[in-house]
């Protein structure tokens, strides 16, 4: 059996959380979740997936890294 290892992140305060990759509704884009709490995300900002659908969501012109999106 294979045990999968997440990678992590650190956020705005300095803690570290294992890390899950989302799909964002508005264009597409990969970005990241906490596993332990999926409201903490890490957006792409200015980095765009292949099909980005969108390229002024608020993913990549308001992105929150680390932070609760509000």
């Amino acid at each position: 059996m294979t045990t999968l290892t997440l990678p992590e992140r650190q956020d705005a305060s300095g803690a570290w959380h294992r890390v899950m990759r989302e799909v964002c509704y508005g264009c597409g884009c990969p970005y990241l979740v906490a596993e332990d709490d999926h409201d903490l995300v890490w957006e792409p900002g200015r980095k765009r997936g292949r099909g980005c659908a969108d390229d002024l969501c608020e993913c990549h012109e308001a992105a929150v890294v680390g932070e609760r999106r509000e």
